[in-house]
């Protein structure tokens, strides 16, 4: 039997979210962080000093609160690819288990989770 991560799934809202917060915000990335309650993605966090850009998404991760449900981040790629630059792979390493990167068209789709190495993982998507 393979052992379960300790991030499993994600919520079907959140993802729609995280969805329409990347076309929202399009030409510009989106960012925010993930928390997760029992293994599930649940929420994702905004916090102040985000800046994001037509390239780039950057989090102040100094901002972000002392919480042990915040499990790694989100964010948008504004064109079609949602596999991670050098930059996001040195972020993954530094902060969270499990980030997930997002792309047009921004659908349940066009998403994909990977781990701290920038590997891809799977996540079940849960109501």
């Amino acid at each position: 039997m393979t052992a379960r991560r300790k991030v499993w799934a994600i919520e079907a809202d959140v993802l729609d979210m995280i969805n329409e917060a990347s076309r929202d915000t399009l030409p510009n990335e989106f960012v925010a962080a993930l928390r997760a309650e029992k293994g599930v993605i649940t929420e994702i966090l905004l916090f102040p000093g985000s800046v994001s850009n037509e390239h780039a998404a950057f989090m102040q991760l100094h901002m972000l609160p002392i919480d042990l449900s915040v499990v790694g981040t989100v964010h948008s790629h504004p064109g079609p690819s949602n596999r991670p630059s050098n930059e996001d792979v040195h972020l993954f390493g530094n902060f969270g288990s499990t980030h997930i990167i997002t792309c047009l068209p921004y659908d349940r789709r066009s998403w994909q989770a990977y781990d701290r190495s920038g590997r891809p993982v799977e996540l079940e998507v849960v109501d």
